[in-house]
């Protein structure tokens, strides 16, 4: 199975640190800048700073983007359409959370982190 090119630098932990500036962004990712700037208009990607060429993104808006790129190229998905696919998956990792909740007995999420404490 060949590997994805995911932008990722391999062992690099994903972070909210801003670090890549939108020049670096577009490289890491192989994508116009144009197009990073479009998903950030859409909220897709976070930009820190006032300016473009004040702006920086984490490791996370790598991860994003990556994600953001495969949706355009596999499935031809417009910058709406991938804002709406990833509410839609942040909504399943919220349920699913949930779910698991209700599957254990707990009232909350929180119930799990008291009960670590617990723990000889």
């Amino acid at each position: 199975m060949a590997e994805k090119n995911t932008g990722a630098i391999a062992g690099e932990p994903i972070s909210n640190d801003p670090v890549y500036s939108l020049e670096d962004l577009g490289a890491v990712c192989n994508v116009e800048t144009a197009w990073i700037i479009e998903l950030i208009e859409h909220g897709l990607i976070e930009a820190r700073g006032t300016t473009a060429s004040e702006w920086r993104f984490s490791s996370l808006s790598v991860v994003r983007l990556a994600k953001a790129k495969r949706l355009d190229q596999d499935l031809g998905v417009n910058p709406a359409g991938i804002a709406l696919a990833f509410d839609l998956l942040a909504e399943i990792d919220r349920l699913r959370a949930h779910l698991g909740v209700l599957k254990s007995g707990r009232t909350s999420l929180s119930d799990d982190r008291s009960r670590q404490h617990d723990l000889p």
